[in-house]
């Protein structure tokens, strides 16, 4: 027992040289431990670890790790989902202005027809005293803002030559048309198997889907305004300073608005409640939608003919700040009190109305400066921009399927990405878009100043573009195909249209008194 003892309470003399050389490994693993630590190597020991896992500590280190900064990469798109059954019944798609299309936008896109207006000349009456018009000034095709409705199969829209026509959507083929007293420059509406607009000669209308007149009702003024059902109330404002609310049935006034600082050219926007609008003079309005009423007025500073859009609580609206340069201004509101919530300057002029995508937070406007602007929704500034041809953009963009589409006022439609602007395609009709195109059931139909609607589809084949009328991208090559071959054209078989004594107004109408024609049917007691 006392031998056991004594040779665990001292170490042989060999050993000693072992003891002093595990000291050393020891002290050197833990200075080394230490130094290496910091590049992520673990100094909690210094046996060497077991095989497997030298790569099991790297993944644990690297879950813990702090997060390296993000590299850019390209956005990708985050579209609002196209469908193309959905029609597009109004000007913006919608009673708040915020679904400027609804359909695919052709990616390989192919002219399917076209089709030729008739052409009407100013009277007399209609010149207004504008040395820009005299009694040979043409009116054909579409004008500002233009915007066809598409809605089962079918291609409504009103024209400068006095016609309002229904096309097949796929053909282009004429199915009717009907005729009035002058021309009708803004977008009509089809909703609930009714037609409404209003014109040139001072009338708010109602007609039926084939064509024939329900009642029409005479304001004080021409309207450029596009109406919209809201409220069981047709709401459309007037070139007489009024903003009105008709029975969409029977063609009586339930209440109207004025006078305005200006003409209200603007179309209204119905949302919460409330109807917004601009005026020429400078105004934008929020009315109670029931009663007519006042709830606030913003002062904009500018002829405000742009549509209010309605978004997430907000109303977004652009104007024409005058000036020798046509300065323009694009506001943002809080609906529910008027307040600025931010304000843009832009270089030009602003006729357009404005797009707004809250899926990607970004409002997409026209400037006479002849680019297109990407705006932040949350304070205005600039995502980014691409200048067009340099020539003004009158017509409204257009945003649906990861695209937008725009008009130019040299002839071109120009196919973006929505995520940075870049050019997919240019269509080059040669003369003037200030009317909006329109997107739905797997189609674009845009209207020419020139007399012409055009139908654009995706060619199925992907064959290469004809270059009469499409070029790939920004690039600004000749045309090389004066034969627009495989284009269906289509001429109007209505009447020439011919000058009235009057075309302001019915001179045997009385004001705001509803005349009913072959249609009207009495479903109730008018309010």
């Amino acid at each position: 027992m006392n031998e056991g003892s004594g040779e665990r309470r001292g170490a042989p003399a060999y050993l000693l040289p072992v003891l002093i050389g595990s000291l050393v490994s020891f002290l050197l693993g833990l200075v080394l431990g230490m130094v290496w630590s910091p590049l992520g190597r673990s100094s909690s020991g210094t046996t060497p670890p077991a095989a497997g896992a030298e790569d099991a500590q790297a993944e644990a280190d690297e879950a813990t790790a702090p997060a390296a900064e993000p590299e850019p990469v390209p956005e990708e798109p985050v579209a609002r989902a196209a469908d193309d059954t959905a029609d597009l019944v109004c000007f913006r798609g919608n009673p708040q202005r915020n679904l400027s299309g609804v359909g695919s936008v052709p990616r390989h896109p192919k002219l399917i027809w076209r089709f030729r207006t008739k052409t009407k000349h100013e009277g007399p009456y209609e010149q207004r005293g504008d040395p820009l018009l005299t009694s040979s000034t043409p009116w054909h095709g579409l004008g500002w803002t233009g915007q066809p409705c598409i809605v089962d199969g079918r291609v409504y829209f009103g024209s400068t030559d006095s016609y309002v026509y229904c096309l097949d959507l796929a053909t282009g083929r004429e199915i009717w048309h009907y005729g009035l007293h002058h021309s009708i420059k803004g977008s009509i509406s089809v909703i609930d198997g009714a037609i409404f607009h209003g014109g040139r000669d001072n009338k708010v209308r109602r007609y039926d889907l084939d064509g024939r007149m329900v009642w029409e009702t005479r304001i004080g003024q021409d309207t450029d305004s596009n109406p919209i059902v809201a409220d069981g109330k047709l709401l459309i404002g007037g070139e007489d300073n009024t903003v009105y609310a008709f029975d969409p049935d029977y063609g009586s006034v339930i209440w109207s608005y004025g006078p305005t600082n200006g003409s209200c050219e603007s179309s209204p926007c119905y949302a919460e409640d409330t109807v917004t609008i601009g005026s020429s003079g400078g105004s934008l309005y929020c009315l109670n939608a029931k009663t007519g009423d006042l709830i606030w007025e913003y002062a904009t500073g500018g002829d405000g003919d742009p549509t209010p859009v309605y978004s997430e609580g907000r109303i977004y609206h652009a104007a024409e700040m005058g000036g020798g340069r046509e300065r323009g201004k694009v506001h943002c509101l809080d609906l529910g009190t008027g307040e600025l919530v931010w304000s843009r300057d832009m270089p030009r002029g602003i006729w357009a109305t404005p797009a707004v995508s809250p899926e990607r937070g970004r409002v997409y406007i026209g400037c006479n400066d002849g680019t297109l602007y990407c705006l932040d929704t949350s304070d205005g500034s600039t995502l980014w921009e691409r200048e067009l041809t340099g020539a003004r953009i009158w017509s409204s963009p257009v945003v649906s399927d990861g695209a937008i589409l725009v008009g130019v006022r040299d002839g071109t439609l120009w196919c973006l990405d929505e995520s940075m602007g870049e050019p997919i395609w240019v269509f080059d009709e040669g003369y003037d878009i200030d009317a909006t195109p329109a997107v739905a059931q797997g189609m674009i139909v845009v209207g020419s100043q020139n007399g012409w609607v055009y139908g654009i589809a995706d060619d199925p084949s992907q064959a290469r573009l004809n270059p009469h009328w499409f070029r790939a991208g920004p690039d600004y090559d000749l045309r090389t195909d004066l034969n627009p071959v495989g284009v269906r054209t289509i001429e109007s078989s209505a009447p020439e249209p011919q000058a009235h004594r009057d075309t302001h107004a019915g001179y045997r109408e009385s004001y705001l008194e509803p005349v009913y024609g072959p249609a009207y049917t009495r479903m109730r007691p008018p309010r």
